[in-house]
């Protein structure tokens, strides 16, 4: 067990955002939430990351390393006048992260041919590999992406989901919030749904799909949507 959620909830005046839950992840696992515009995923990943605080309960971090996690945001304002280059060593003095890292992640992420030229001509799928890039500056034991694969293009998302591979054999532990759940398919090792604010499901697919009697993820999300509606 790497973070703990206990009984963490949400609200924003009366509205309920996220109800109460606990939760474990487990070490070398990549999680990824589902759900819908609403669903709570957001406001998940922004409890784990301390942007906001949970109005009930604490989200528990159990990592060795000095910087607990890594926090890929679903969006990066860069400053448009700086190179990939700067804003890497920029992030890196911070990291204590070496030159020979920050070489290695920009090639990782395909801009090692673009390290020098400024971020304000940059594509939105090279700004979010960018993204990416400053997020695997960190040497840590969790790595938390928002929405990753918005604005890359076919070859870059299957670029990122070898990346992801990568974390999980060097035993890290990734938190990803998606929307298309082909991502869930292909890199999860458990999925969190999530519909309404509420965890409908957390486990493997295999568990999932034996506890909603269904056959794909699609189903899944049919038949919670469809008892959620019959209980309104």
């Amino acid at each position: 067990m790497i973070i703990e959620l206990k009984n963490i909830s949400k609200s924003y005046k009366k509205k309920l955002a996220l109800a109460p839950v606990d939760l474990t992840f487990n070490e070398g696992e990549c999680i990824v939430l589902c759900g819908g515009n609403g669903a709570g995923k957001s406001t998940m990943i922004k409890m784990l990351t301390g942007i906001e605080k949970p109005s009930t309960g604490k989200v528990i971090f159990h990592s060795k390393h000095k910087k607990a996690f890594a926090y890929m945001p679903d969006q990066m304002n860069f400053p448009p006048e700086f190179t990939p280059i700067e804003i890497l060593n920029y992030y890196g003095k911070f990291l204590d992260a070496k030159k020979e890292h920050i070489d290695h992640v920009l090639k990782e992420v395909g801009l090692w041919e673009k390290r020098n030229v400024r971020v304000g001509g940059f594509s939105k799928g090279m700004s979010q590999r960018l993204n990416l890039a400053q997020c695997l500056l960190a040497d840590t034991d969790i790595y938390i992406l928002d929405e990753p694969t918005n604005g890359l293009d076919p070859y870059w998302v299957i670029q990122f989901k070898e990346v992801i591979q990568q974390l999980k054999q060097q035993k890290k532990t990734v938190i990803v919030s998606s929307h298309i759940m082909r991502d869930a398919i292909e890199i999860a090792d458990k999925v969190m749904i999530l519909f309404n604010g509420k965890v409908k499901s957390y486990g493997t697919l295999d568990c999932i799909y034996k506890e909603h009697q269904c056959e794909s993820l699609e189903e899944v999300f049919l038949s919670v949507h469809q008892s959620e509606q019959s209980t309104v």
